[in-house]
């Protein structure tokens, strides 16, 4: 079964673009099997209340992993440590 991987983001925030394209660069490369999808926290009162200082986050299976400036070398080292 794949890992779920969630990026909680919002249009317009250079920083969501930037992990996006790092957690794409990173599935290509590495050949992973994820489930990966994208949250718009301006969907979801909670999820705004919750994220809106801190974006992007990467949960991956529930659980947070990374947050704000997101490295490249943090993605490709969190993808590569699952199992």
């Amino acid at each position: 079964m794949p890992h779920e991987v969630i990026l909680y983001a919002k249009a317009g925030c250079h920083l969501c673009d930037e992990a996006r394209a790092y957690l794409e660069d990173a599935l290509a490369d590495l050949n992973r099997e994820l489930d990966l999808r994208e949250m718009d926290i301006r969907r979801d009162d909670e999820l705004f209340e919750r994220y809106r200082y801190r974006i992007p986050v990467i949960v991956v299976d529930g659980v947070e992993r990374l947050e704000g400036r997101i490295e490249a070398s943090a993605v490709w080292e969190l993808l590569r440590s699952l199992p």
